[in-house]
């Protein structure tokens, strides 16, 4: 709320797959790709033809190394496609950007984009249970460029930042970072302070990195032959087709390689990927914890070639190392400033399964891909499945509350390390993706309209020790499908048993309770979606999933048991 009590323009600065860049010739135009598509992309812009180009080069080594048992060429030419693949965005050893590339801006709230492009932004960043309660002409979408430097996006934002203001005829904005929107507010409140911000609202904001990517920098991964040659790819593989059959049935033929082919080829990708693009970018860097960085730095920017490069990197260093006293001192003039984090997995659980790889991945309590330390600046978490050691206490005593615990019910979690404890909220087990969560939304929603000021303000109804949920598909189809279903039923386009019909009915207030709940509970939300799925198979409005026979589930156990037996 601003002074005169209503909202203020929310600016969200969004993740790491979340701003389109496209790539331009030096004429201006959009390059296209041999498809006639334009060049571009949220996350990587693959360079799909150059890596075709390579590719044969490389299949034709790993055939080869199963003959000759020498992986070198293997590591060569992995190198090569892992160049080739982040070739459009290039850095060059001065931390710029080589190629043209240019970011889109949505210049206008989120009301006025078109339906595609808001289909998109609700994939991207799912808010739709926030902005259905604070409204979308309200919120606006910043963008800013993966292969830059997030003290130059912070420069962007400052403009951005005067053009929703210009735009609403407010004096403040409101931030909501995500994920690695996190880096651009550290580097925004470096650069400007926080005198035009009324309320920060961070959601799982990387604000002090991530350990995934200090590994990834320092060529530290979990190299087990078990690890590589048994869980990796099935894991992988199940995530994204839902069958880890395929993953055993590769690692089998695995088997007949070299023993370094596999680790070259992972090895040689990786380095190509770094050395074109990720250790030269500055906003990688953002990424790499203060407290592993002149570590990092001195290993890989101590060359002169990389003076300018590491005078980036500094800057962001310094910027991040003052965050916590820069948002405790605006707290103190007056801004509002929150933290939703997430907490209690290793790297790589139930999403993303291929940053399991890192050698960090068990060490820290982290949401899958950011540590918990990092979203919330210093709440401590023992890694999964651990306890804080046998009589802990919390660092410091509550203020407000005397006698309040900073501590998580299941003795895992010190919220009371945190630059501002009692403006924490942690959602235990809960996967980096908090979209799919509809207790974090509304979270939101009551933090930016002012119904709740810290976690002494409702306990019961926003604790700051919160559940894991999934109500995404829940929230974004199937409620939906339920409600034109009983519309037809009350029209009898569809005839069903009254039974039926009370049964959709009662489904359809459950999931509204659901989704309305400040309190997660992953196994009701789970009930619930089952139900409606089932009363609408029962209605011919979706279709029963198919019935994995014995014989494939026989076969993949055999393989998974092959796969085992061979490392």
């Amino acid at each position: 709320m601003d002074e005169k009590g209503s909202v203020s323009p929310l600016i969200i600065l969004p993740g790491i797959n979340h701003s389109p860049v496209y790539l331009y010739g030096e004429n201006g135009e959009p390059v296209k790709n041999s498809q006639g598509k334009d060049v571009g992309g949220t996350l990587l812009i693959p360079d799909v033809d150059a890596l075709k180009e390579k590719l044969p080069g490389l299949i034709k080594a790993i055939a080869l190394s199963s003959v000759t048992r020498k992986s070198e060429e293997v590591r060569a030419r992995a190198y090569e496609c892992g160049k080739a693949l982040c070739r459009a965005q290039k850095c060059g050893k001065d931390g710029n950007f080589v190629n043209n590339l240019k970011v889109k801006r949505f210049e206008y709230p989120i009301s006025e984009m078109d339906e595609e492009t808001k289909k998109w932004a609700y994939v991207m960043v799912p808010i739709q249970g926030l902005t259905e309660q604070i409204g979308e002409e309200n919120v606006f979408f910043f963008t800013f460029n993966l292969a830059g430097d997030p003290m130059e996006s912070a420069k962007e934002l400052k403009d951005y930042v005067a053009l929703v203001k210009e735009k609403t005829g407010s004096e403040k904005v409101s931030f909501l970072p995500v994920s690695l929107g996190g880096t651009i507010l550290t580097a925004y409140a470096y650069l400007y302070g926080l005198e035009d911000i009324d309320r920060i609202v961070n959601i799982v904001a990387c604000l002090d990195g991530t350990d995934i990517v200090a590994d990834i920098f320092a060529g530290e991964f979990d190299t087990s032959d078990r690890f590589l040659r048994h869980e990796l790819l099935p894991a992988v593989i199940k995530e994204e087709t839902g069958k880890a059959l395929p993953g055993y049935a590769a690692n089998i033929l695995l088997h007949a390689l070299p023993e370094k082919a596999f680790t070259g080829a992972l090895d040689g990708f990786i380095g190509g990927m770094l050395d074109e693009f990720m250790l030269y970018c500055p906003q990688f860097w953002a990424m790499v914890p203060s407290y592993r960085y002149d570590a990092l730095a001195e290993k890989r920017l101590s060359s002169p070639e990389l003076k300018e490069l590491k005078s980036k990197t500094d800057a962001f260093q310094k910027a991040r190392l003052s965050l916590g006293d820069t948002l405790i001192k605006a707290q103190k003039d007056g801004v509002k400033i929150d933290f939703i984090a997430a907490g209690g997995l290793s790297f790589g659980d139930k999403e993303y399964g291929i940053l399991s790889a890192v050698k960090s991945k068990n060490a820290y309590s982290t949401d899958g891909v950011v540590n918990l330390s990092s979203e919330t600046l210093g709440a401590y978490g023992a890694p999964k499945g651990q306890k804080l050691p046998k009589g802990y206490r919390q660092v410091r005593e509550c203020a407000e509350e005397p006698g309040y615990s900073y501590i998580s019910p299941d003795g895992s979690i010190d919220a009371s390390r945190a630059a501002l404890p009692d403006n924490v909220w942690i959602f235990c087990g809960q996967h980096h993706e908090v979209g799919k969560n509809s207790a974090v939304l509304n979270l939101a929603a009551d933090i930016y309209l002012g119904k709740v000021k810290n976690v002494h303000s409702d306990p019961q109804g926003h604790p700051q020790f919160n559940n894991p949920e999934n109500t995404y598909h829940l929230r974004r189809w199937r409620l939906a499908d339920a409600k034109r279903a009983l519309e037809d039923v009350y029209s009898g386009k569809i005839k069903t048993a009254p039974s039926v019909k009370a049964r959709l009915e009662q489904s359809i207030k459950d999931a509204e309770k659901v989704l309305e709940s400040r309190i997660a509970d992953e196994f009701e939300a789970e009930k619930v979606k089952r139900e409606i799925d089932d009363i609408l198979i029962r209605l011919g409005r979706a279709e029963a999933p198919a019935k994995e026979s014995k014989v494939k589930k026989a076969i993949e156990k055999a393989a998974e048991k092959i796969s085992e037996a061979t490392v």
